[in-house]
């Protein structure tokens, strides 16, 4: 019987841990969590009834791992793009050029948050808020005080402008077309928004 180091096992069980994740966002986004199917999951990942157990205690765990993840990965994408922007009004502008370039990018994924972001749990609603505290810090921070600091932006309430500068790019976001496209352009939303904050 062969034997396995501890990093093998490790690093397996990490394996078949994304494959259920993996499996559980295309299940979610689909069906959405009430109607999504446990059984259907696993062997979705390749795996036999019920493994994802070993995995997660209940299907609300699998939910909120889930909700943590895809939403570090969605900041991670837009944090990495705006940051590398000196400028106030580059970084605004790449916030949604990169925010909606990872709806379009990584629909499962985006359809997952939006259709979670508006739904009517309030466990999900309270992690969804927890997770994008980073993102608001990352708008209202990076973006608005940075530009005020810089003079470029008017002095506005950091908080206020950050919460509606990511309504509105959730709310757009959550509108695309048959072909997974946004109906808006990120420059007419940049636009749009510039007005508002620009001396």
């Amino acid at each position: 019987m062969p034997r396995y180091s501890l990093s093998e096992r490790e690093d397996a069980l990490k394996v078949t841990r994304q494959q259920l994740m993996d499996a559980a966002l295309i299940e979610f986004a689909s069906r959405g969590y009430a109607d999504a199917n446990i059984n259907q999951i696993s062997i979705a990942a390749g795996l036999a009834k019920g493994t994802i157990y070993n995995y997660f205690m209940s299907k609300q765990a699998l939910m909120l791992a889930l909700i943590e993840e895809t939403g570090i990965f969605h900041l991670d994408y837009i944090a990495g793009e705006v940051r590398k922007e000196k400028a106030p009004v580059a970084r605004l502008e790449q916030f949604y050029v990169a925010g909606f370039a990872f709806v379009e990018q990584y629909p499962s994924q985006a359809r997952f948050l939006i259709t979670t972001l508006y739904g009517t749990d309030a466990v999900f609603k309270m992690a969804m808020y927890q997770t994008y505290q980073s993102m608001f810090q990352l708008v209202s921070h990076d973006i608005i005080e940075f530009g005020i600091a810089q003079g470029v932006f008017r002095e506005v309430d950091p908080g206020r402008t950050a919460a509606l500068l990511m309504t509105i790019y959730l709310g757009t976001s959550s509108n695309v077309d048959p072909d997974g496209k946004i109906w808006l352009k990120p420059a007419e939303v940049v636009s749009f928004t510039l007005k508002a904050l620009e001396k």
